[in-house]
């Protein structure tokens, strides 16, 4: 017994190689065993006759291989799948332009669900229904069987999803990918969403409400800059608390860095006036290369290298804090970068580090010349109480020529 079974597969061959009329008549080309098999199988049975909807005209028993037929090529039952004049046709079924049905063939360009490489027009289609499912996330819900979104903000918003072949042209895969990419991701999920349904609406708000989906088609690359504008927004609210703990943590170890470098040589200060007071009324009067003459020398001797090991180490702090004030610098510019809406609640935090840093900078500088002055000073005295030659006393030789 002959299988009366009709698939979609089996009409697709059938569509594919079939030269229409402008009615449902056309001529079909018999270019495969299968679908010679297939249009006998319509001829035996009644049963896939009823379900392809095919009549064959002309005579079966001179069909084969490589010969076309003549047939009335009608509509398959809706289980198997859609048969459909044009790309209008197809669309004027409303749920049509929320989801793509399993199987359908579009006659004037021979389009098709499983076709590769896919043409244009089917392109467009399913870049279409992407965005239909983008707007779909953001809705209160979504009437399939009468393509309508529905959001709810001060008033019920709806937005009917009508579209014909003619919309095609503004079509951006580009811009329409770019949007779904900004809703990828679980991170602040539903908050980016409500984001999308609040640009929405506001989009949406002054136009005509047949015209309200094409406009946001035409407008994916405004959804995209909004959502990501507004998600910007509320990443900056939601990080301010986290930014500002990390902020006043650098901050107080900043200050303690800052404040080391002066703790580090105070010490070293309590030899200031040592080197430039109690030093200087140390020295002996003398003329004579004698044990008070040898104690001067290295009173002087000790005071310079106490002044230049002192500018040493406020020439090292000053380093020190230049590598500070470079940090501080980078992380601002961070800042500015990663959270520019809140970064300049942050600016007198950072004023108040720089301003510490210039202080103690000023101070490292006084110190400097302290010690530099300090020296002179002790110089100073020196030249008043020993009145010889410091070399020929102290290597029992004539001093070097100057």
């Amino acid at each position: 017994m002959t299988n009366a079974t009709i698939a979609w597969s089996d009409l697709l061959d059938v569509y594919l190689n079939t030269v229409w009329d402008d009615g449902e008549e056309g001529n079909i080309s018999i270019a495969t065993p299968s679908i010679l098999e297939t249009l006998q199988r319509i001829e035996n049975s009644d049963k896939a006759a009823e379900t392809a909807d095919i009549a064959i005209l002309g005579s079966m028993e001179q069909a084969a291989l490589g010969k076309a037929i003549r047939a009335r090529i009608g509509y398959p039952q809706y289980k198997l799948g859609i048969l459909t004049e044009n790309w209008d046709g197809f669309l004027n079924a409303p749920q049509r332009r929320v989801e793509a049905p399993s199987n359908f063939f579009i006659k004037s360009d021979k389009s098709h669900s499983s076709q590769l490489p896919t043409s244009v027009p089917l392109e467009k289609y399913r870049a279409i229904l992407r965005f239909v499912c983008i707007l779909r996330k953001a809705a209160l819900f979504t009437d399939v069987s009468h393509a309508l979104l529905v959001y709810f903000g001060d008033r019920r918003i709806e937005v009917p999803i009508n579209y014909c072949f003619n919309d095609f042209q503004y079509v951006d895969e580009t811009k329409i990918d770019d949007l779904s990419a900004t809703l990828e991701g679980d991170l602040h999920r539903e908050q980016r969403l409500s984001i999308l349904g609040e640009s929405i609406k506001t989009l949406v708000a002054g136009q005509l409400e047949n015209g309200r989906f094409i406009y946001l088609l035409q407008n994916a690359d405004e959804l995209k800059k909004r959502v990501e504008e507004g998600y910007k927004l509320f990443a900056s609210s939601f990080s301010y608390s986290k930014v500002r703990g990390e902020i006043e943590k650098s901050q107080a170890e900043y200050i303690a860095r800052v404040h080391k470098t002066f703790t580090d040589i105070q010490g070293q200060l309590l030899g200031l006036p040592v080197s430039a007071i109690i030093i200087a009324t140390q020295l002996k009067s003398t003329k004579t290369c004698g044990p008070e003459a040898i104690a001067n020398i290295a009173i002087l001797g000790g005071a310079f290298l106490f002044v230049a090991l002192l500018i040493a180490s406020c020439w090292n702090q000053m380093l020190t804090l230049d590598a500070i004030s470079r940090e501080i610098k980078d992380q601002r510019k961070r800042l500015n970068s990663d959270f520019s809406e809140i970064s300049g609640m942050f600016n007198s935090a950072f004023d108040a580090i720089n301003a510490r840093i210039c202080w103690h900078r000023g101070v490292l500088l006084a110190i400097s010349l302290l010690a530099l002055a300090g020296a002179w000073f002790t110089w100073r005295g020196y030249s008043m109480t020993t009145e010889l030659n410091a070399w020929g006393c102290l290597f029992g030789g004539p001093a070097p020529p100057g």
